[in-house]
């Protein structure tokens, strides 16, 4: 549209302007170093015409020349982008195949950054799948580059350097994330990790309190035991078994009614020997009902006279008579003391109410002491076919 308007206006002037060129009878002289060139007004009227539309169609053909190289770009770019779209999704199709060499070799023709990492963090599982754990962790730390891979990358670098038991550069790893990233649930629980694996009890220990939101109930109670344990294993180890009494009664009234603490003290207890001692810290911890993570615990005991602990289950048993675990306990507890006929008692009772294997193969050691080997031959025939 702007061409023709601008024809029109040209061909407007040139029949306007041009009878009057016609008859003016001027000339133009134009003085060069050794040129002197001398036209008619006519003449240089169709000369700046003719150099205008030589102008005009330069710049049209120079435009069209960009747009088709222009074009071009976008279509050897696209057939690119096709390429390597098809080689991403055929790497994640063969690695949920557990194609891994495929996997590998269609992620390799995927550039980075491409799908903001996640074709590293594709790369690096199947490397990892092949055992080629140093090329893994390269695509590890290359997908950290990437903002939107980057917590997932540091996620298996960490992971990685527990099983390589390098619990160091596992927290060096964590250290370097946000205080936002440190709060993510799964950091958390492999921080937890790295500590245990590097032994420093005493950090965990510290730290648990602030990551209980991010914790399960069952990995927070698991923790603090295992805490406990690391922390009143190496006390017992350094120090002895009576330190590790007095450092227990230092402890504060809600540390000391944490099952999870006094579970692992029992247990340390019992490590060192201390089986009397165990037997009164059970019985004080459960004075008034049996807990989950304390009363199995009984079955450790090896005291020639566990009259408390016996008195104890057998009153739990009189409100719950059917309970087959307490039964299981007493059993137990009773074989420790070579109580036979309270042993026979209370297994063949549990088994009669939940047959479990333990009970049956411990039964039939009950029946070699009594000089009953019929019966115990029936017993663990009885046990394999549980």
């Amino acid at each position: 549209m702007r061409v023709l308007i601008l024809f029109l206006a040209i061909l407007i002037i040139g029949l306007l302007v041009g009878p009057m060129l016609i008859e003016n009878q001027s000339s133009v002289v134009i003085a060069l170093d050794r040129w002197v060139i001398e036209m008619s007004m006519v003449s240089l009227a169709v000369i700046l015409l003719l150099s205008s539309g030589a102008i005009l169609a330069l710049a049209w053909i120079s435009i069209r020349i960009i747009r088709i190289l222009s074009g071009s770009q976008k279509w050897f770019s696209g057939w690119s982008d096709r390429k390597h779209n098809k080689a991403f999704t055929q790497g994640l199709v063969a690695l949920d195949e557990a194609n891994y060499s495929e996997a590998e070799k269609q992620l390799s023709h995927v550039g980075d950054g491409k799908f903001s990492g996640v074709e590293l963090l594709a790369a690096a599982q199947a490397a990892n799948n092949l055992g080629h754990s140093d090329k893994a962790v390269t695509l590890w730390e290359r997908a950290q580059n990437e903002r939107a891979s980057k917590l997932a990358a540091t996620i298996h670098l960490i992971e990685h350097h527990i099983k390589q038991r390098n619990p160091g550069e596992a927290i060096s790893q964590i250290k370097q994330l946000s205080e936002k990233e440190q709060k993510n649930k799964r950091i958390v629980l492999l921080w937890v990790q790295a500590l245990a694996e590097s032994g420093q009890w005493q950090q965990l220990r510290d730290n648990l309190s602030s990551w209980k939101k991010q914790l399960s109930v069952e990995d927070y109670q698991y923790w603090m035991k295992q805490t406990a344990q690391g922390f009143y294993a190496e006390l017992a180890s350094k120090e002895g078994a009576n330190p590790l009494k007095q450092y227990w009664q230092s402890l504060p009234r809600k540390t000391r009614n944490d099952p999870a603490q006094q579970s692992a003290y029992v247990e340390q207890l019992i490590g060192q020997g201390m089986h009397k001692d165990a037997e009164e810290a059970l019985l004080n911890f459960q004075s008034k009902q049996p807990q989950k993570l304390l009363f199995p615990l009984f079955r450790e005991l090896h005291l020639t006279n566990p009259t408390s602990t016996i008195k104890c289950l057998e009153n739990w048993l009189k409100k719950d008579s059917e309970n087959a675990e307490l039964l299981s306990v007493l059993g137990q507890v009773a074989f420790n003391a070579k109580d036979w006929d309270l042993a026979e008692r209370a297994l063949a009772k549990a088994i009669r109410l939940a047959s479990d294997n333990k009970d049956v193969l411990l039964l039939a050691r009950v029946k070699e002491q009594q000089q009953e080997p019929s019966q115990a031959l029936e017993l663990y025939k009885q046990s394999l076919q549980i």
